[in-house]
């Protein structure tokens, strides 16, 4: 179970990281259009934060925001699903020439259990208290419908304004002194909540301009979008900033059912609508905040906005080309992930990465039975002399419980470390300290050699490691090019490697087991020589 909660913390922690960037965006394109879009646009426009807070996950684009960001903070947080494999407690090897070198995670993990379960913690509380509100709001309605129903008159002026936008699914009207203010409650069978002093204190005018409201509520599912938005406070209830969001979604909703309201009305009957919304506000009082409930009535320090949008309202056209515009455009940018593999697959090594990489260029033969992960990285490191780590991102990957038989005869020894992980969709991915295994599908590369410096005369120049990676839709094709290039009196050594069959991803056969039997024709100088790879995988 807590691999599981470890695991939606690492999502949530991606979410909120990426949902932060959105509502910050929308805050700057709000601020760039102010007075020039209605506020049901501006509500559309905070819906792309919801959308994206809620988005497990989403295309890369060139166009996403995300590519503006560091590659650590437009990828998923790792940290969390990491943690969230038992086995991590365990050692985690760095395996180098000699005697390996042991580093633990154990720290980590019991780190980001404490953190989950603080998270947990105030999600249980918050979605508790909202629970235990609705209830509450819902016995009370019952005891109302039990107790009696609205008065004819106001059963009249909900009927006509129903007729008047349209709406046509069943509303029950329910007149009690148990709710402190006009609302709106249920998803299934909606009911319009009035206090018993309404009609008393209202004119049948002031009471329509109540009910066109609510009733516009029950229109745009304000109700079901106000749950959403309990379950976003709560699952992010860390982050400042998605509360704020919560708070302006709140507000910008309420002004577009004024804006609609009022849509509704003769332009001599608009300066009614603000009177209404000022008797109810000395009338009445905010109730709780409650998920299944939305109101009129909000907090006195929101009201004065309200009050000067409707002093100032124009009936606009409903698709305004700037807001519809700045729909779409948000929408293009927070919607879309960065293309994180496209920037990791198009990273240069640096000269001192390279030689890493060159040392794994040397020829190996060894064989392996039954094999871990480890102890084909032992052998791969005790023969080339490279420090290789695994990084603990790929803690959950299916290589840790992998069974590795493998004979290499003249192999290059990042052909049997690609080879043996592709399947897991691991790759070695170099840097000056050594090779670390990664997850392959965000850390491909192509490696060119136009920005390293010209050798000396008669030295030899860095290594240039090309690497073309074609994918479809069922396939990855890798091809691997190694070239030393040295000065014209050394003379150029090329060498091509190319693995006879398709080198993409694959998956264990039914029976657990996975054969690979290549053939590896490595051309240098001029002489062509093969090298032999027979992998078996099992479980």
């Amino acid at each position: 179970m807590s691999d599981v909660l470890l695991r939606f913390l690492g999502w949530a922690v991606d979410a909120t990281v990426k949902g932060s960037v959105v509502i910050l965006l929308v805050v700057v394109v709000q601020r760039m259009t102010a007075g020039r879009i209605d506020a049901r646009w501006r509500h559309a426009l905070w819906m792309i934060v919801v959308v994206r807070l809620l988005l497990p996950g989403a295309p890369s684009t060139p166009w996403s925001i995300f590519n503006l960001l560091p590659a650590s903070a437009a990828e998923p947080i790792g940290a969390a699903k990491a943690a969230a494999v038992p086995h991590i407690a365990q050692q985690v090897p760095f395996v180098g020439q000699g005697p390996a070198r042991v580093a633990t995670f154990t720290p980590w993990l019991a780190i980001w259990r404490q953190v989950a379960a603080i998270w947990i913690l105030g999600v249980i509380v918050l979605l508790s208290r909202a629970l235990i509100a609705t209830v509450r709001t819902h016995l009370a309605m019952q005891r109302a419908l039990r107790s009696g129903s609205a008065s004819r008159e106001v059963r009249e002026i909900v009927h006509e304004a129903k007729r008047a936008l349209h709406v046509t699914a069943p509303l029950r009207v329910v007149e009690t002194d148990m709710v402190k203010a006009p609302a709106l409650h249920g998803l299934i069978r909606p009911t319009l909540l009035l206090p018993a002093s309404l009609a008393e204190s209202m004119t049948v005018r002031e009471l329509r301009h109540v009910v066109l409201h609510e009733l516009w509520h029950l229109r745009r599912f304000d109700v079901a979008i106000n749950w959403v938005l309990a379950a976003l406070a709560a699952l992010h209830w860390f982050n400042p900033f998605v509360w704020f969001a919560v708070a302006r979604i709140q507000e910008e909703r309420e002004l577009a059912c004024d804006e609609l309201a009022l849509s509704c009305l003769e332009e001599e009957e608009r300066s009614g609508y603000g009177r209404t919304i000022l008797k109810l506000l000395e009338c009445f009082r905010a109730a709780e905040p409650v998920p299944a409930v939305v109101g009129i009535v909000n907090e006195k320090r929101r009201m004065k906005r309200r009050l000067t949008m409707i002093a100032t309202f124009r009936d606009r056209s409903r698709f305004p080309i700037i807001a519809v515009g700045a729909v779409l455009i948000v929408s293009a940018l927070a919607l879309t992930n960065a293309r994180g593999g496209e920037r990791h697959f198009m990273k240069k090594l640096d000269p001192a990465a390279a030689q890493t990489f060159e040392k794994l260029d040397q020829r190996i033969s060894f064989d392996l039975t039954s094999a871990s992960l480890n102890d084909l990285l032992v052998a791969v490191a005790n023969k080339t002399g490279v420090t290789i780590a695994q990084a603990p991102a790929i803690a959950t990957s299916d290589a840790q419980t992998a069974r590795f038989t493998i004979h290499a005869e003249n192999v290059p020894a990042h052909a049997v470390l690609m080879e043996a992980l592709m399947p897991f969709k691991l790759a070695p991915y170099p840097d000056a300290n050594g090779v670390t295994i990664v997850d392959g599908s965000e850390h491909m590369m192509i490696l060119h050699d136009d920005n390293l410096p010209e050798p000396a005369p008669g030295e030899a120049r860095k290594i240039v490691v090309e690497k073309d990676v074609k994918t479809t839709d069922d396939s990855t094709q890798e091809h691997v090019f190694i070239r030393h290039s040295g000065d014209e009196k050394a003379g150029e050594k090329r060498i091509f490697i190319h693995a006879n069959g398709t080198s993409g991803p694959m998956k264990l056969n039914a029976d657990g087991t996975l054969h690979r039997e290549l053939t590896l024709n490595i051309e240098e100088n001029g002489v062509t020589s093969q090298g032999k790879l027979v992998i078996d995988i099992g479980k």
